[in-house]
């Protein structure tokens, strides 16, 4: 817990409640003559956001109510932030806080979406929302603000604001003086870690607010706020996850080869996942707390009916319109699919049976143990890692091999607005946003670390010509391999570019050689087609072993063309209220209508 953490930041660390405060010094005159019945005051500072806010007004607030009142004492800032406010008043030692408001252009960055879940109720909570302690800065309307506590000597900066937003919290709250004091102390320890500061954290400088470090810094701390918000009761929960998470959080950023500010923009589920895995770290919550993150639950859907063969799947697949929207769907019954395909905005399709079959004897090459490998014989001393689920996603090897595949699952409300965002740029013909979809959608993404080849148990070898040498090998010898019935008489051989055409149906195909992931040979036979088509066009490879020739398959790796054209994977609960098939006689409904 915070307490913990704390230990090493507090020492050497001068709590707030010890640094300052009231001056103790009495203008009562000592000489028994009559006291004062005005007193005169003075405050002197500077206003910092991102560089000197010039022009900006700040005045004392009296009520701490964070807005400057008419009848509060007030100026305006010069062009290097500085202000000095004079005023008269009957009361000899005033409490109040210091408001700093201006108009600027408005930051651009949309607010997160808080982190969802049922905390637990208290008076902290239930009171909270009468501090209004947790807006920002800059409001979406270009509005500025910044708060300081009188204790600062007039400096009214993001620190001070920040600290601010706590205390009045705890205001709100009836949190008692000493208490409140304890919090700041602690408050101002982590700020120090968390800016990688000395000596004051409230004091901050016009450069050092405009440094890209600091810059960044505050960003990072005001997009955790943002998502845990103030569901915690421990006020200072998000200082101390920032203070945890603060260079994992620099490094994701890193990775992400993009500004901080464009990568906090885009709400990354990464920073969501350490966000919410530091909260169960340190104990501020038992279980996941967004709604976007997968539970056991989800995870169990997933299982059933996207895993799980002979189950009951529920899968829908749709391709790019480079693709004429060829779509898939799964409705339940694991010999049937409904197959078709979008051209001309008409949609075709029908039912597909493909019998599933007990063991299909496909066997991969395993380049670790350098061997074939079928995952369903015990007797091959081939053992796969165990499944994992970490966050959202999936983790496992491709069957028989020890190739890492991931599967990565975004999960969406059925009602909610990003998954009818998603739906709105479906094909209009396809009539998806009519479905009633059921609560929870899975969008899933597969990435392949490396290529993978595999072939059938029982499979037919050619001969390699006499010379045994793949690099010897003509067009002719390929097209004596690949079509023995043709060859010659019906075919075109181009020796000089690779190429074979089929006189009949005027197709032509294009012969390499290229590695597998034995380090063997590989005869790679691809159709020649027009550019926009050519990474969709399956190809046929056979593996040179020896004198020896059969053919394989190659499943490729992840690439970035697949990255580009990503199809729009999904799986859900089919069962619920039988959305399996009304999903396949919304479907078939098309189709027949056209």
């Amino acid at each position: 817990m915070r307490l913990t953490h704390l230990s090493s930041l507090l020492l050497g660390t001068c709590l707030l409640s010890a640094c300052g405060g009231s001056n103790d010094d009495s203008d009562t005159p000592t000489d028994g003559g009559t006291p004062p019945t005005s007193f005169d005051h003075q405050v002197i500072g500077t206003v910092v956001y991102q560089g000197a806010v010039a022009g900006a007004e700040v005045c004392v607030d009296l009520n701490q109510n964070a807005s400057c009142d008419t009848d509060e004492p007030s100026t305006i800032a010069d062009v290097d932030g500085k202000y000095q406010i004079d005023w008269s008043s009957d009361v000899e030692m005033p409490v109040y806080d210091l408001v700093a408001n201006w108009q600027q252009a408005a930051e651009t960055a949309t607010k997160p979406a808080l982190l969802k879940a049922a905390f637990r109720a208290d008076a902290l909570n239930a009171n909270a929302s009468k501090s209004d302690s947790n807006q920002g800065a800059i409001s979406m309307e270009g509005v500025g603000k910044l708060v300081a506590l009188q204790e600062h000597g007039g400096e009214i900066n993001p620190m001070t604001h920040l600290e601010y937003q706590r205390v009045a919290r705890m205001r709100a709250a009836g949190t008692t003086s000493l208490d409140i004091a304890t919090q700041r102390g602690l408050l101002a320890a982590l700020l120090l870690d968390i800016y990688e500061r000395d000596g004051n954290p409230y004091k901050l400088s016009t450069e050092q607010s405009l440094s890209p470090e600091f810059i960044d810094t505050y960003r990072l701390h005001r997009h955790l706020e943002a998502l845990i918000g103030e569901q915690l009761s421990d006020v200072l929960a998000v200082d101390d996850i920032m203070s945890i998470t603060r260079d994992q959080l620099r490094d994701l950023v890193d990775e992400s080869g993009m500004s901080t500010e464009d990568y906090l923009a885009s709400d990354p589920m990464a920073v969501r996942f350490l966000v919410n895995n530091a909260l169960i770290a340190e104990e501020y919550i038992e279980t996941p707390i967004d709604a976007k993150i997968m539970s056991d639950a989800d995870w169990q859907v997933i299982t059933t009916n996207y895993l799980e063969e002979g189950q009951q799947p529920s899968m829908f697949n749709l391709g790019p319109a480079i693709l004429e929207h060829f779509f898939t769907l799964d409705y339940g019954n694991p010999e049937l699919s409904f197959i078709g395909r979008i051209s001309d905005n008409q949609v075709t399709g029908l039912v597909l049976r493909t019998p599933v079959e007990e063991d299909d004897h496909l066997e991969c090459w395993n380049t670790d143990m350098k061997k074939w490998i079928n995952p369903d014989r015990k007797d091959q001393g081939y053992q796969p890692p165990a499944m994992t689920f970490i966050d959202n996603t999936m983790n496992s090897v491709y069957s028989g091999t020890n190739v890492p595949v991931t599967i990565e699952f975004t999960k969406y409300s059925g009602t909610g607005d990003e998954w009818q965002a998603i739906l709105s740029t479906t094909p209009p013909a396809l009539k998806l946003a009519e479905l009633n979809w059921p609560s929870q959608v899975y969008r899933y993404r597969i990435h392949q670390a490396e290529d993978v080849m595999c072939r059938t148990e029982e499979f037919d070898t050619k001969e390699m010509p006499l010379h045994q040498d793949p690099q010897q090998l003509t067009t002719a010898d390929v097209a004596r391999l690949s079509w023995p019935s043709l060859y010659p008489d019906e075919l075109v051989i181009d020796e000089e570019n690779q190429r074979i055409t089929n006189k009949m149906t005027e197709a032509t195909f294009e012969w390499s050689l290229i590695d597998s992931p034995s380090d063997q040979s590989i005869i790679h036979i691809v159709e020649i087609v027009e550019p926009q088509f050519a990474n969709f066009v399956l190809a046929t490879d056979y593996l040179i072993d020896g004198a020896d020739i059969f053919e394989v398959m190659i499943n490729k790796g992840s690439s970035e063309y697949s990255q580009r054209h990503q199809h729009l994977s999904i799986t859900y609960d089919g069962e619920e209220d039988g959305f399996n098939q009304r999903f396949y006689k919304h479907l078939e409904a098309i189709v027949k209508g056209q």
